[in-house]
């Protein structure tokens, strides 16, 4: 079946997961200036029309690569089974090894798949260049690769059967021009394996638990066009850049940065760029192939060829990409030997290599390092304690369960460029938030890096970074540094809320903050001066909650109707709002089904005086905007109760009494609207504040005055409540297992 572009939208929009119906935030700027440019002086390369590419409301990103990737790897399979019949190593090796292998790869390959998988790549890029027509047979589109005279053909390895098996799948769906946008995640061999996958068919758990086990995840176009943008605007841009690509995967990033880079020097040719300005490195053999096959596609539809054969391009693109664990890589050398055996000799020896030695080009290292690393634990390996002595961020936990993301961020520190540099990286949103030892020291070691780093937050809901199919929180950090720079400074943003319709407005409209607060305990989540002013002001208080309370602990949902009125109860998550109560009616849960078993905080106090006045300050919009500041926007953790920064100040006479009677107003005002829900056979108790914003900023302005908070910022507690609130998809309830699904 032959389907358009245009075809595969009427249909895609059918496959929409429910009606976002929902109202957008516009966010304030909060400019900083360096070099007299604005802090948000970062180009946004994203494009306004729509993009196969890029998620959107009822278009998810791995739904359509499924409706061309999977012919694409079922003609792969056809012909992988005859080609394993034959000994096909030797002209593979003639045909596509331009490089020695370095090492034995991470993740093995049979010759017969990657010779399968080249077959099927050169057919779709030669129609995704428009090169051939959609009628074009696998025989005909490697010999427009290699050349009609070429000695060696793998299709003549493969039997007749398999190549008309293999034909027959893909002609089921082609589109030349969705090929051309799909290209970096239709050339993927894993297959679906997301949590939309899973639901829809469960026979593709299998390949989300490899994803989930390798960190894989498909990076979306506009992810990559903005990180690319915001990179090389760090830098001069008369000249060119060496880009490198720590874990390339199908060069999403590469394809992005190659066009970047044309865009600011039209005058140079495209190939040429790529070849002397792309790197790459992956731990699987066969991704490297397919991000030459998708940088050949770009350079060969802007240049219009070559005047050779595909193949000769494609071996000068495969040289700049080296299949090895980028951790086993080490900043560049003053003198690169070029000599290959030599090179072998260093991996053979301990494992490593200097970056210039396994690429001449990148003598001094490069000069923007951009990607997606791994999320993944580091694994069993054997060079564990070596690992931790030479990175930070392994040393503090060099062990299997570290978090592989973390020294990859500093990788990029390592190895970039020591003069002037600049990098991007998205990552969890762990790296903000998380308190473990590890976070710590990789906050350290950004703090004390110098350069310029920001970091734009994005939330899970309404929409994700990543589209629907993969609800992560993530944080896009990048840096930069100049040779004047002594020291870091570090600019931040607010956890954002948006929807997928507003995708390229929202990467333009990215702005920072500048923050001057130690961020090892974690990086602030805020947005604007006010919010800045008031963050420095709370963080040098030292009261804290714990020190007036009797104790913060665990307890029942079952249990809460039957205790005293000293007691206010705090649920473990949250949203729109923090879910605080004191003792619910004593009939409010008879009859109801199976109570939730995930434990509420218990927040025990002195005096039902004292529990009004700590269920005030709990339900404020301060204090949800605290916890929206340093929290990951959805775990309510005691921790975080416990270090409120209102103390013994906050809960004497007669700031006690007034916090008192405002939380006896509030509770009054909704315990007659609880809200009782069941997910998965288990109900859940609900309190919301929110409607109640008079008596909300009556509250916050007895804290605001206690503290020397500005008046300015009450209003603004009310604005960022407001514009949280009106990001959320109506409909919609985020619950504990959907979360832990996305985990």
């Amino acid at each position: 079946m032959l389907l358009t572009v245009a075809t595969l939208e009427m249909r895609h929009r059918g496959d929409a997961l429910q009606e976002w119906l929902f109202s957008v935030p516009t966010p304030s700027s909060a400019p900083g200036r360096r070099n007299g440019q604005s802090e948000s002086s970062v180009v946004c390369a994203a494009e306004e029309r729509y993009h196969l590419a890029v998620p959107r409301r009822g278009h998810v990103l791995s739904t359509v690569v499924e409706i061309y990737g999977k012919p694409i790897r079922d003609a792969v399979v056809a012909l992988s089974c005859s080609l394993a019949r034959r000994d096909c190593s030797a002209i593979r090796g003639s045909l596509f090894l331009p490089r020695h292998e370095l090492a034995v790869p991470d993740i093995l390959r049979s010759d017969a798949d990657m010779a399968a998988w080249a077959i099927v790549s050169m057919w779709v890029v030669g129609l995704a260049t428009k090169a051939l027509p959609v009628t074009a047979s696998l025989v005909a589109a490697e010999e427009w690769f290699l050349g009609l005279h070429a000695p060696d053909r793998l299709t003549k390895l493969a039997s007749d059967e398999a190549i008309r098996k293999a034909e027959t799948a893909l002609r089921s769906e082609v589109d030349a021009s969705a090929y051309f946008e799909l290209l970096p995640y239709i050339l993927d061999p894993h297959g679906p394996g997301s949590r939309l996958s899973v639901r829809r068919n469960p026979a593709t758990r299998t390949a989300q638990t490899r994803k989930r086990a390798e960190g894989v995840f498909y990076t979306p176009a506009d992810v990559a066009e903005y990180m690319a943008g915001a990179c090389l605007s760090a830098l001069s841009p008369e000249a060119l850049p060496t880009v490198f690509d720590p874990a390339c995967g199908t060069g999403v990033f590469l394809r992005a940065v190659l066009q970047e880079i044309r865009r600011r020097h039209p005058q140079r040719n495209i190939f040429s760029l790529a070849s002397e300005c792309l790197f790459g490195a992956d731990i699987d053999p066969w991704p490297l192939d397919a991000t030459a096959f998708v940088l050949l596609a770009d350079s060969w539809v802007e240049s219009g060829g070559h005047g050779g054969a595909p193949v000769e391009a494609w071996r000068r693109l495969r040289l700049n990409l080296a299949c090895i664990d980028t951790l086993r890589i080490d900043p560049a050398e003053d003198t690169p030997e070029r000599d290959g055996k030599n090179i072998q000799n260093d991996l053979a020896g301990n494992g490593r290599i200097a970056i210039s030695r396994l690429f001449p080009a990148l003598e001094r290292g490069p000069t923007v390092i951009l990607g997606n690393p791994p999320y993944a634990d580091l694994g069993q390996r054997g060079d564990l304690t070596e690992l931790g002595r030479l990175y930070e961020t392994l040393g503090i936990k060099p062990c299997a369960n570290a978090e592989i993301y973390l020294p990859f961020i500093e990788q990029m520190i390592r190895l970039a460029d020591q003069g002037t540099c600049s990098g991007a990286l998205v990552l969890p949103l762990s790296i903000a938030c998380n308190v473990g030892p590890q976070f710590s020291v990789t906050r350290k070691l950004i703090s004390k890096t110098r350069g310029r780093w920001r970091f734009a937050f994005f939330d899970r809901e309404p929409h994700a970074l990543f589209g629907e199919d993969v609800k992560t929180r993530n944080a896009i950090m990048l840096w930069s540094r100049i040779p004047s720079d002594g020291t870091a400074a570090i600019a931040t943003g607010p956890l954002r809320k948006w929807r997928g319709d507003s995708r390229a407005p929202m990467f333009k409209s990215l702005r920072f903050t500048v923050l001057d607060s130690d961020i090892r305990a974690g990086i602030p989540k805020l947005e604007g001066d006010i919010q800045a002013a008031a963050l420095r002001t709370l963080s040098t208080r030292w009261g804290r909650l714990e020190q007036v309370v009797h104790s913060i602990g665990r307890f029942d949902l079952a249990e809460t109707p039957g205790t005293d009125d000293r007691t206010v109860f705090v649920g473990p998550t949250a949203y729109n709002f923090l879910n605080v109560f004191v003792r619910p009616e004593a009939d409010l849960l008879n009859g109801v089904p199976a109570l939730s078993e995930h434990p509420l905080h218990a927040v025990r106090c002195s005096s039902n005086r004292d529990a009004f006045a700590v269920f005030a300050v709990l339900s404020s919009h301060l204090v949800y905007w605290w916890w929206h500041t340093h929290g990951d926007g959805f775990h309510v953790s005691g921790r975080f109760l416990a270090e409120l920064p209102f103390g013994l100040e906050a809960f004497t006479t007669p700031v006690d009494d007034v916090l008192s009677e405002r939380g006896a107003e509030l509770w009054s005002a909704i315990k007659a609207n609880p809200i009782i829900s069941v997910n998965r056979g288990r109900t859940s108790l609900a309190y919301t504040p929110n409607g109640h914003d008079d008596i909300r900023r009556k509250i916050d302005e007895v804290l605001a005055d206690l503290v020397g908070l500005d008046e300015a910022f009450v209003d603004e507690l009310q604005q960022f409540t407001a514009r949280t609130v009106a990001a959320t998809l109506r409909k919609y309830a985020i619950t504990e297992t959907e979360d832990k699904e996305s985990a």
